[in-house]
């Protein structure tokens, strides 16, 4: 499947997730970090089971998980964990059609550390873009 249509999928899939999330909270009976709870390990347990299936740790030894790149998972790990953890306790306080743009504000955030980590381009027409998805978010959840 092309990255487009994997993103397509994520994006979907995300909006669905805030609704569930709203739905699981609203009565009291699950707080925000129960139903994070539930919902990463159903995460976390698919996929260790994609990457065991499709072989990514085989001839794998202890000394990997050390690596540069092995640590990079671990701080996006902990990265997505306050983020996740962030999103759920947010939407179990206010309303979603403020919460889920201010939290989609992350998309902005990734392009700028793209930008100054990555070393990837700033084009005028990004910025502008940039520019006008702040500006959205602005309108949407004021």
């Amino acid at each position: 499947m092309h990255y487009i249509a994997w993103a397509a999928l994520g994006m979907v899939s995300y909006s669905t997730v805030t609704l569930m999330v709203k739905l699981a909270t609203r009565t009291g009976e699950l707080n925000a970090f129960a139903v994070l709870a539930i919902a990463t390990t159903m995460v976390a347990v698919a996929a260790v089971a994609n990457a065991w299936l499709a072989g990514v740790f085989v001839e794998k030894s202890a000394a990997d998980f050390l690596k540069p790149s092995a640590l990079y998972a671990y701080a996006a790990g902990l990265a997505l964990t306050v983020a996740v953890g962030s999103l759920f306790k947010g939407l179990s306080l206010g309303p979603a059609s403020v919460v889920v743009p201010v939290y989609g504000m992350f998309i902005i955030g990734g392009a700028v550390l793209g930008v100054l980590v990555l070393g990837e381009p700033m084009t005028i027409k990004r910025a502008l873009g940039m520019a006008l998805a702040v500006v959205g978010v602005v309108l949407v959840a004021g």
